[in-house]
């Protein structure tokens, strides 16, 4: 069974605590010992220097080293610590008490002229023994000083019982700390969660509730909140297009149905079957093109309508696809120009470029009335190629200028069922958006309505200008 979140943070929080006072403990237990040793070393070496002065006082007023070791052995301290003179030779000649003999034989000959501190083992305990060497008036001399290590092995191990103790008291007790800290901390995650547990397809506005907006965990709810917007946005957005699309269809379907029902409801002559049958295939056409338009949306939405890379003048590409609107455009008396840059080269998937380019033509011919112009601009800015598609029909009322992006919006449903199903300036901005660039609308007025494309020529898709 996998741990909880609550139980995995408590659990590193001790382990990583436990390593830092284990690692304190070890520490602190070490250098207790080497402060220790250090401070009865200095009181051993300053205990030293003190002998050593005695026997030299002695010996200028004795004479020989013997003698003044006998008189300084009478004057010696007795208790806890032990003193011995000997000489170069390592024999004994003063202790005080008599155990400081063997306790001097097992530091060994020849102790340095500036002094040294080591731990022996004599008798029945471990003893710090200070050790050094000193010559006066031509007579070689050395005198150590020693203390039994029993109280500071006392005081270690006491140290080392009192840390056994406290730091598993003191896991104890941050583990149960670290436990309520992480309840504490959790308790809004697991109301998310029961709150999430709630949110169905029937309470589309319910949201998370967000206690502390400025800490990480009230972030998360607003970053789930703005999630569940967009998904009910996306949501509500597919359910418009769903009835958006059937309404849609159903216009071609019902007018098949009905020229079928009609025709086949008593004998007809050739040429009533062959009108029929022309209804029906102009219906067809109109069906699968609404059909193929969705598909390409749905494409778009899903993001696999991806451009296929090729090399061609986008110039000619736009010269072609004013000379088929001129076509639609003639039979209104619409002028149709091409003005701007020649020569420019580009990458980009031409089919879908050209499918683009016929969408903003034909909108901008059946929204210019007889007798007007539209005007295809061509330009280079810097890293972008700029498409312009200017009419001189009666704009676009402010209050729409957001919505002809949509799917399925037409502004003049009264052109009736060729005017199309409202969804050539959606498909236009996607292919737009699949080569990396923009399609808005810069200006509407009482004079007619601009649409700008931007398309990137930088790495990859495309390339810069004049680059084939």
């Amino acid at each position: 069974m996998p741990l909880s979140i609550r139980a995995r943070l408590t659990l590193w929080y001790t382990v990583v605590l436990s390593a830092v006072l284990l690692t304190l403990g070890a520490g602190l237990y070490a250098a207790n010992a080497r402060l220790r040793l250090a401070q009865l070393d200095s009181e051993l070496a300053r205990a030293s220097a003190t002998l050593a002065a005695m026997v030299v006082k002695e010996i200028d007023e004795e004479g020989d080293l013997p003698s003044a070791a006998r008189e300084v052995q009478q004057d010696l301290p007795s208790g806890g610590r032990l003193f011995a003179i000997y000489d170069t030779a390592g024999t004994t000649l003063a202790s005080v008490p008599e155990a400081a003999r063997s306790v001097v034989s097992a530091v060994g000959p020849g102790p340095p002229a500036t002094g040294a501190a080591r731990t022996v083992v004599a008798g029945d305990g471990r003893w710090r023994v200070y050790a050094r060497s000193y010559e006066h008036a031509g007579q070689g001399f050395a005198v150590a000083a020693a203390e039994p290590l029993a109280a500071v092995e006392r005081e270690q191990a006491l140290l080392g019982r009192t840390l056994t103790i406290a730091i598993p008291v003191a896991l104890i007790v941050a583990g149960a700390g670290g436990w309520l800290i992480a309840h504490r901390a959790l308790r809004p995650v697991g109301l998310m969660a029961r709150q999430s547990g709630q949110i169905s397809d029937r309470t589309p506005g319910f949201r998370l509730s967000v206690s502390s907006p400025g800490d990480e965990l009230g972030r998360l709810a607003a970053a789930f909140n703005g999630l569940l917007d967009r998904l009910e946005g996306a949501l509500l957005t597919q359910r418009r297009f769903m009835a958006d699309a059937s309404h849609e269809l159903r216009t071609p379907v019902s007018i098949m149905r009905t020229a079928a029902d009609v025709t086949l409801s008593r004998p007809r002559t050739v040429d009533e079957y062959r009108d029929a049958l022309a209804l029906v295939a102009n219906q067809t056409r109109r069906l699968a093109r609404m059909v193929e338009d969705m598909l390409t949306l749905a494409r778009g939405d899903a993001g696999a309508l991806k451009a296929e890379a090729t090399d061609f003048y986008l110039d000619e590409l736009v010269d072609e696809c004013v000379r088929d609107a001129t076509v639609l455009a003639s039979e209104r008396r619409i002028d149709v120009r091409r003005h701007g840059r020649e020569e420019v080269a580009y990458r980009g998937d031409e089919g879908l470029l050209r499918r683009m380019l016929i969408n903003l033509l034909d909108n901008a011919v059946r929204h210019t009335p007889p007798g007007g112009r539209v005007e295809v601009g061509l330009d280079v800015a810097g890293s972008s190629v700029a498409v312009e598609v200017t009419d001189t029909g009666g704009g676009i009322p402010s209050a729409d200028r957001d919505r002809i992006f949509e799917r399925f919006v037409r502004l003049d449903p009264a052109r009736g069922p060729d005017g199309g199903a409202g969804l050539g300036l959606a498909i236009a901005r996607a292919i737009a958006e699949a080569h990396g660039g923009t399609l808005v609308l810069a200006r509407s007025d009482s004079t007619g309505s601009r649409f700008l494309v931007r398309l990137p020529c930088g790495d990859g898709l495309p390339d810069p200008p004049g680059a084939l």
